[in-house]
């Protein structure tokens, strides 16, 4: 017979251990509405393209075909609707501001975790690629994993992606402006803004110029005034660019290129276009244009420079442009057609690179 004192005491620390489980939930369960109130109180995200995206990435069903990954020079150049239109195939594009390849890649598994994606475009900007891991602003990685779901993809981002001390500002969204609690002003705005039926239901932002335009892509009205600017000679020189260290980024691109391989996606690379005078008054541009185009070479993948797309093929005024740097809707209509003629070509094994491009961008 077991003692009856046994018994109490075996009854007694199995109640305290549940009353200590449940308190720990409580207490879990509380600190997760204080982050979340807090969230809500603090960030003004009511004009955010990337909350508008990954909510549509999420609700997205089935397949997406052709995933286009980079930063604000992917997202305003790639128009996922009319590639779509043009060619058949489910297109979405994950571009973000200041997008590095450390986020592309884990955009990209999140993507893969959640759809069954055949054709990544990644964008090819020489800029992101010659950015040190401690040089990065990691606003670009805080607006993706301020929206990601939770997994283990995102406890990764949020881990791999930045420093030890950097971790509170990455997971706790609401720390970054913390200041801003005690202004009652801005706490006052950021809830009229969240308490409108267009932030509830994830409408579309709706700029001046601009606006978002569905599945990732923004769709801006303004064009580029050249005359207007008298500051040429003051934009960074591509050969000072290239001077940083790439060890990091090229870790990243290698494992978006193993993953692609891993999955059976077929792999383009892709430059979205700049304003020619630009491009002049930055270059020598020639010697980014050879970096990238040898490591598609390494990776054994295409790569597109639609700074070298010949004439015939893509001409683009200063009417296309927003800025020096960035195409408009317009702009990117231009482009996103010619992208899905040089698609299907690609499709049939057809596709001549030198029929489209000239070899080096001072021969155009």
């Amino acid at each position: 017979m077991i003692p009856v004192s046994f018994c109490i005491h075996s009854f007694s620390g199995r109640s305290a251990a549940i009353r200590f489980a449940a308190m720990a939930l409580l207490v879990a369960l509380l600190t997760g509405l204080t982050i979340k109130a807090c969230n809500y109180l603090i960030v003004d995200d009511s004009k955010s393209y990337t909350r508008l995206t990954m909510h549509e990435l999420y609700e997205t069903e089935g397949a997406i075909d052709t995933l286009f990954l980079g930063s604000s020079h992917c997202f305003r150049a790639y128009d996922p609707n009319l590639f779509t239109e043009l060619t058949g195939k489910t297109a979405f594009n994950l571009g973000s501001s200041s997008q590095n390849y450390d986020t592309s890649y884990y955009l990209l598994r999140e993507a893969v975790r959640t759809h069954e994606i055949k054709t990544v475009y990644l964008d090819m900007h020489y800029k992101f690629l010659f950015v040190d891991k401690t040089d990065r602003d990691l606003v670009q990685a805080n607006i993706i994993s301020d929206y990601m779901k939770p997994s283990f993809n995102k406890l990764e981002f949020l881990t791999q992606t930045a420093e030890l001390r950097q971790l509170t500002n990455r997971i706790f969204p609401f720390r970054r402006d913390w200041k801003k609690l005690g202004d009652p002003s801005y706490i006052k705005e950021v809830l009229k803004n969240k308490q409108t039926r267009a932030y509830r239901d994830f409408e579309p932002v709706v700029l001046e110029q601009e606006r978002y335009a569905g599945k990732g892509f923004v769709y801006s009205e303004e064009e580029l005034d050249a005359e207007a600017i008298t500051w040429w000679e003051n934009f960074g020189k591509v050969e000072e660019d290239m001077n940083s260290t790439v060890t990091y980024t090229l870790s990243y691109l290698e494992r978006i290129v193993k993953l692609c391989r891993e999955e059976n996606i077929r792999l383009i690379l892709v430059t979205a276009p700049s304003f020619d005078e630009y491009l002049e008054a930055i270059g020598p541009y020639d010697p980014a244009h050879a970096y990238i185009k040898e490591l598609a070479a390494q990776y054994e993948v295409p790569y597109l420079d639609l700074n070298l797309c010949k004439e015939e093929y893509l001409s683009l005024a200063e009417d296309s442009f927003l800025d020096v740097d960035h195409l408009n809707g317009k702009g990117a209509g231009i482009v996103t057609e010619l992208l899905a003629q040089m698609d299907s070509r690609l499709d049939s094994g057809q596709l001549n690179i030198d029929e489209y491009f000239n070899p080096w961008y001072d021969e155009r």
